[in-house]
């Protein structure tokens, strides 16, 4: 692509041209070398950076843990889903030119797979692939597998700092809300291969897939590190006081949040007891 971009420009400044090659064709040129370059990676690693699929035993031993809490699942709130439907799309098509402006960051920087999918848990316990834009190295997580990425992770692109800095890694969830596999509002999803072990020490942390999990949540708004049983403290409270203006005021504050940068602790006030296991001291992210 670099060959391709120096070999145009270079022809266009040469000044045995009476009249050189016009600027629109030549940023055509450079724009096609681009397209060219991208065409190669996706057709040797893809587009998309599967990572991690957790393996059949570990998706049946979720829904086992899911079957066995004879779970009641709540009737969604009237009209949440035609919330999510009419933002997601405004938000698609209001963000697109942004979608290729953070493609563009991520190939130059470093070739390779445009998105990442997230194997995580959705409504009762099925697993689904959660989109994102990718924000670290391709195949990252090779030889650790599935972790928490820690602050000043060194595998992070740079471009993925300032994607994760103003949640821009997010953007492709519009996609899941869209096809149903998410909500604007809801627990966030999270992966199999930790839900699974969550599940093991915490039985009822099944209790926070009993609706679609979302792209805000109380957990994300007020704190990025938290336990799992401080998870499920506040997606208790989501729960509980669900409906599409308390959707509305969580994606306000999710915005808000967001500009303001690093997350406060949580308020008590918006907790309710849950049992202490031995779990509950495992450190998990958003």
């Amino acid at each position: 692509m670099l060959a391709s971009g120096g070999l145009t420009t270079s022809v266009w400044w040469l000044p045995s041209l009476d009249h050189g090659i016009p600027p629109r064709y030549a940023l055509l040129a450079v724009a096609g070398a681009f397209l060219g370059g991208v065409l190669t990676t996706t057709t040797v690693v893809g587009l998309v950076e599967d990572n991690a699929p957790p393996p059949v035993g570990v998706r049946e031993r979720i829904l086992r843990h899911h079957a066995s809490r004879c779970l009641v699942y709540p009737r969604e709130p009237r009209m949440k889903r035609a919330l999510d439907v009419t933002v997601a799309l405004i938000g698609l098509v209001v963000t697109l030119p942004l979608w290729l402006v953070i493609a563009c960051l991520i190939w130059l920087e470093e070739p390779g797979p445009i998105l990442f999918t997230k194997n995580a848990v959705g409504k009762g316990g099925i697993t689904f692939r959660q989109f994102k834009f990718r924000s670290m190295t391709y195949e990252a997580e090779r030889l650790t597998g599935p972790v928490a990425s820690p602050a000043g992770d060194p595998r992070m692109l740079r471009c993925g700092r300032w994607l994760r800095r103003w949640h821009l890694d997010e953007l492709p969830e519009l996609l899941n809300v869209l096809g149903g596999t998410m909500s604007l509002v809801g627990p966030r999803p999270l992966r199999a291969v930790l839900v699974d072990r969550y599940l093991e020490k915490l039985p009822e942390f099944a209790d926070r897939h009993t609706v679609r999990p979302g792209i805000a949540c109380i957990a994300q708004i007020q704190q990025y590190h938290i336990s799992p049983a401080d998870r499920l403290r506040k997606d208790r409270v989501y729960l509980r006081r669900m409906s599409v203006g308390f959707d509305v005021w969580l994606l306000w504050h999710a915005v808000v949040t967001t500009v303001r940068g690093p997350r406060p602790e949580g308020e008590a006030a918006l907790t309710e007891p849950v049992t202490p296991t031995e779990g509950a001291d495992n450190v998990i992210s958003c």
